[in-house]
């Protein structure tokens, strides 16, 4: 009865917890009925209005992601008639979600000058016969009016097919039909439309698991249905929105609904085990509020990562060669593999790089349970995402003495689900990077824990276990042999320096410890590169930066982008308030707080900024350095909008308004690396 009772009270969220009587908490139940009953009828009213306004989709069929798919077709080429993509005699180009209403379609495509003449292509929607044209040599465009009803009823998919006489050309074994160009569609509204069964259902589905996530989260329900009934608006806008040149957001909708069904349903188990611990509380949680918001900010984390590599755009080049690289490990190539990684060719030489697969190691295991790449691919997707939504949890451990607890880890998780450094550089979930600063924070913890007055016995425990951790860490990625040693010694030095006597201490137990550190790091990877970084690779970098000046800082090594400056770097992965937020925080902090850890820890982190982006003038990091740092500017930040939020309602439209912003730079971001695959200037 008891537990049953704790369940009951977790589900019913932040509210249940106020002293009431029975009537206020059968209002609540009522409410949540309430709002699973709205939910479902508003997300099928926004698609049935979505789908009564046009829509124009005008796609280049060479494009690479497209929002189309294809089928009997080869990958898109550079050829006669510019970027191209060839049929083969029989092919089908699908478009996604634009509903049953008439179409007027209009077909590019072109005839080579060597293929015999007298073919005929032929255009079919099921089993319809839209026009039957005979293939010239050059461009052509076909024009056909598509009549009501060949969309698909369920997912209102729009499927043209093409049948055309095959033909072969010297040096080419491919049987070839046409040379797609462009694919331009408009609908002609005719009384109303019936939306497709498909998409209302999977719009209600979105609604109801993010509505049930957000109340088991703790969020109460009149919020809880206003962020969905905003989620509904906002996809039936997308299907309203119609398109242009760039991007046709009904096709977007429909690819991003199937998406946010798989990933709510994840998130909602990850809710329920979030909320697991309240099940033991017999009384009301103290700073309630802020666990919520720190549960919101695990699940936003987890949701956008999620969805934004789950998207059907998303072009898996790092994700599928490191599950291939995985599978081949599994097989006992792991040499093979190391050999390849060690070739770091954006420094500039052929001389091998120390490469740690420690984090591969890590997700061996997946691959017993999926063995083809294309499963492997998404499960060390699922398990990125995860491990990257735990950073708000170890955001409050690293609090453990820190002002504002609670809020400051809370926000700082918010700020870091909004943070563009995630989609730049193409730094998009790639695991090695993710879990070898998960791993970093994890050993900050246990170093802080160790820190800590320790009863009789439990010293050794603590200080054996940040050290292996700190080691792990040190061997998981090769800038870590260089980062997480520098860090450390800055916040010995802080501690050393701006302490007081206690923390002085603590200074200098800190240099021993990252000694040995360094030393378990070391002898887990690097030892069997210890002749090779003497004798060959060091010289080289340093035979580098003599006679060119810098190392790994050539625009051409990554599309013609050069490499940031340091402000543009701050632009680019923070969008430069978070940062000047963080310093502020910094400060505040060293004046007041000069005995807590997280002094000390954001004073080394920013000691490690400015040592990076020094060096970065003779050896390119990239944006390695940003990547590493952007946790900590998060929590800082984070502290800074837990002050503000306490200011009364100035403070709390600031926030609001600074989070907005952060996240529509993170959505444009995304784009940039899914939509449309463009590496802008100043986002490296």
């Amino acid at each position: 009865m008891g537990r049953s009772s704790a369940l009951l009270q977790a589900v019913r969220g932040q509210e249940a917890t106020r002293p009431a009587g029975s009537s206020s908490h059968q209002r609540l139940i009522d409410q949540l009925w309430l709002a699973l009953l709205v939910v479902p009828f508003l997300a099928w009213l926004m698609i049935v209005a979505g789908y009564q306004f046009p829509v124009t989709v005008n796609e280049a069929l060479a494009a690479n992601p497209s929002p189309l798919s294809f089928r009997g077709v080869y990958p898109p080429e550079a050829g006669a008639f510019g970027f191209q993509r060839w049929t083969t005699e029989q092919a089908q180009i699908r478009v996604p979600g634009v509903g049953s209403a008439p179409f007027e379609v209009r077909l590019r495509f072109f005839g080579p000058p060597d293929a015999p003449p007298g073919r005929v292509v032929r255009l079919s929607s099921g089993a319809q016969v839209l026009a039957e044209v005979e293939v010239r040599h050059g461009r052509q465009e076909v024009w056909v009016l598509v009549p009501a009803g060949l969309g698909d009823p369920v997912s209102g998919d729009f499927g043209l097919n093409l049948e055309v006489p095959g033909f072969r050309v010297a040096d080419d074994p491919r049987l070839l039909g046409v040379s797609l160009d462009r694919l331009t569609l408009a609908s002609r509204q005719q009384g109303v439309v019936p939306p497709p069964s498909g998409m209302a259902l999977q719009l209600g589905l979105v609604a109801l698991l993010s509505l049930l996530a957000l109340r088991i989260s703790g969020v109460a329900t009149r919020i809880a249905l206003g962020l969905s009934g905003l989620l509904c608006l906002g996809v039936g806008l997308l299907v309203a929105g119609g398109g242009s040149t760039s991007i046709a957001l009904r096709l977007q909708a429909a690819l991003a609904l199937s998406v946010l069904v798989e990933v709510l349903t994840y998130a909602l188990v990850l809710a329920l085990i979030l909320r697991l611990p309240d099940l033991r509380q017999r009384r009301p949680t103290p700073n309630a509020q802020a666990l919520t918001l720190l549960r919101l900010a695990v699940l936003l984390i987890f949701v956008f990562r999620l969805a934004g590599m789950l998207h059907p755009q998303f072009i898996n080049i790092d994700h599928g060669l490191r599950a291939n690289q995985l599978l081949l490990i599994a097989d006992g190539q792991e040499a093979v593999v190391r050999e390849r990684l060690e070739q770091q060719y954006e420094w500039g030489t052929r001389e091998p790089v120390p490469y740690s697969l420690v984090t591969y190691y890590l997700l061996l295991p997946l691959t017993v349970v999926w063995g083809s790449p294309f499963e492997l691919i998404k499960a060390v997707k699922i398990v990125t995402a995860l491990l990257e939504a735990t950073f708000p949890l170890l955001f409050l451990a690293l609090m453990r003495q820190g002002p504002q607890r609670m809020w400051g880890a809370a926000w700082g998780g918010l700020i870091y689900a909004g943070l563009p450094v995630g989609y730049l550089f193409f730094h998009d979930g790639s695991f090695p990077t993710t879990i070898g600063i998960w791993l970093t924070l994890l050993a900050l913890v246990a170093l802080q824990w160790a820190l800590e007055p320790a009863p009789q016995g439990q010293a050794w425990f603590r200080w054996s276990s940040a050290i292996m951790l700190l080691g792990i860490a040190i061997a998981a990625y090769v800038t870590h042999l260089a980062f997480i040693p520098f860090l450390i010694v800055a916040i010995a030095s802080s501690l050393f320096f701006l302490g007081e006597s206690r923390t002085r201490r603590q200074g200098l137990i800190l240099l021993p410890a990252v000694g040995l550190a360094f030393l378990v790091g070391w002898v887990i990877v690097y030892r069997s590169y210890t002749i090779t970084l003497i004798q060959r690779t060091i010289p080289a970098y340093l035979g580098l930066i003599a006679s060119e000046g810098s190392v790994g800082r050539g625009s051409d090594s990554f599309f013609g982008t050069p490499i940031n400056s340091f402000p543009e770097h701050l632009a680019a992965h923070f969008r430069l308030w978070p940062v000047m937020l963080a310093g502020l925080v910094l400060i505040v902090l060293v004046g007041n707080w000069r005995n807590r850890f997280i002094t000390h820890l954001g004073l080394g982190y920013a000691a490690l900024l400015i040592a990076t982006s020094v060096a970065e003038q003779w050896f390119g990091l990239w944006n390695k350095h940003m990547v590493f740092i952007a946790p900590l500017v998060a929590l800082l930040s984070g502290l800074g909008c837990a002050w503000l939020w306490q200011r009364g309602r100035a403070g709390r439209i600031t926030v609001s308004l600074l989070l907005i912003w952060l996240f529509w730079q993170s959505l444009s971001a995304w784009g940039n690396r899914v939509l449309w695959y463009l590496l802008p200037p100043g986002a490296l």
